[in-house]
Formats: structure tokens, sequence, C-alpha cells
């Protein structure tokens, strides 16, 4: 799963589109209700946030899509290449319905985050949020 390679993005301040409010939350979210946090996040810490929630949309896009493709074509074995040409059209429309539920700017007021991305990506990024914590340095 990509979320393992720790390549979160990182954002520039003026790429900020959360307040330091909603990072809080989405830091909680992912480390714990009883997450320690400083009284006053820095635009640092907003943007780790910030990359978090935007990896966690993007890793369950990325299941959802890849479950679309096993839907299309697991148990199908091709027999001739009208069937390819079947699973493939299959495949299209089934990821299509995924794409488009995210495209629309309504979607993404209401992202959906599988449970299973939210735990991975809280296991691989809690001792960079425990060493900030210790250090006050945040590196990802």
């Amino acid at each position: 799963m990509p979320v393992a390679d720790a390549g979160l993005k990182h954002f520039r301040r003026d790429e900020i589109l959360i307040s330091s409010d909603q990072a809080r939350t989405i830091l909680r979210y992912f480390f714990g209700l009883n997450t320690d946090l400083p009284d006053q996040l820095t635009d640092d810490d907003v943007a780790f946030a910030q990359a978090l929630l935007l990896e966690a949309i993007d890793e369950s896009y990325a299941m959802g899509y890849v479950q679309a493709m096993f839907e299309s074509f697991y148990g199908k074995p091709p027999a001739s290449l009208d069937s390819v040409k079947d699973m493939i059209k299959d495949f299209v429309k089934a990821a299509a319905k995924h794409w488009f539920a995210h495209a629309r700017g309504e979607d993404f007021a209401n992202p959906k985050i599988y449970e299973s991305i939210r735990v991975t990506i809280a296991v691989n990024f809690k001792s960079v949020w425990g060493i900030r914590m210790a250090t006050g340095e945040l590196t990802y």
C-alpha cells in the first residue's frame, strides 16, 4: 500500500486550505483523542495534517479503484479477444462510477476514508508526530 513509503505531499503556507482547528481535528482523527497537541499549531503542523487527510482520501480512492478492477477481472479468464474487450468495458464502467463520485465538488465535502487506510496512515506517521511533540521538529 503506497502509504507505507512516507511520501506525503508537502504544502507551502499559501497551499494550506484547512484551519488550525481543522488540523487539530484531523490529527486527533489519525492519532486518537488523547493525542498530545501543542497549544498553537504551526503552519508546518497544519500542512502535515492536511497532507495526512489528502493521503487518506487518495489512498481510499485507490482502494476503490483496485476494488473495481478486481470485481471486473476476477474469475473471468479470457477465452477470446472479445471476452477481453467485454472485461475492459466492465472495468471502465465500474471505474468511471468511482472516478465521477470524486470528481464532483459536492463529493469532496464528505469524502470517504476507509478505516484500513486511516489505521495504516496512523501507524506509519505516529512516530513522526511523536518526534514533533518531543522535540518540536516535524520531519516527514
